[in-house]
């Protein structure tokens, strides 16, 4: 949704609230789209002494599969964010700025989906102690130790073992 930001600008008004549930189901992340609920955003964008500030709440619910055991998962999230709206490039050198055009319009939604992208986990884990799959036979190690990888070790690692046994 477009937010025209003008008033806030020329100092006619302080502070314009924001409201809205934004659809980021077909934001691919990984070839997945992790996103099937609105993401809820709320927040204000705030004027003073010709400085205009965007900070707003972003719920979300992010589902996925994990990359270690594969299994779906799904957990809410909250993010806070907080942007600088400019006019020109000359204007800050602040990296969170957000430039604005003639037309005082703020794209609230691609400012968020930013947002969120930057949020996004670089590996997505089911829990933070995931132990994932059994190299040899598959079995998530989440559900339990599997037979083969008590008796399998790899030969280069042997004298470690060795070493760590009689110890």
């Amino acid at each position: 949704m477009k937010w025209n930001v003008r008033t806030l600008f020329t100092e006619e008004r302080k502070s314009l609230p924001i409201q809205d549930e934004l659809d980021l189901s077909g934001l691919e992340w990984s070839g997945e789209y992790p996103f099937a609920k609105p993401v809820i955003v709320s927040g204000a964008v705030t004027g003073a002494g010709g400085i205009v500030i965007l900070r707003c709440t972003v719920e979300y619910e992010f589902s996925g599969s994990c990359d270690r055991c594969l299994s779906r998962f799904s957990r809410g999230g909250k993010l806070e964010t907080e942007h600088l709206l400019i006019l020109s490039d000359e204007d800050s050198e602040d990296e969170n700025a957000i430039l604005l055009d003639d037309s005082y319009l703020l794209d609230l939604d691609d400012v968020i989906q930013a947002d969120l992208c930057l949020e996004m986990p670089m590996k997505s884990l089911c829990k933070p102690d995931c132990k994932g799959l059994c190299p040899s036979c598959g079995q998530d190690l989440n559900a339990g130790v599997c037979a083969c990888s008590a008796k399998e070790v790899d030969p280069r690692l042997a004298a470690l073992r060795q070493f760590l046994e009689n110890e």
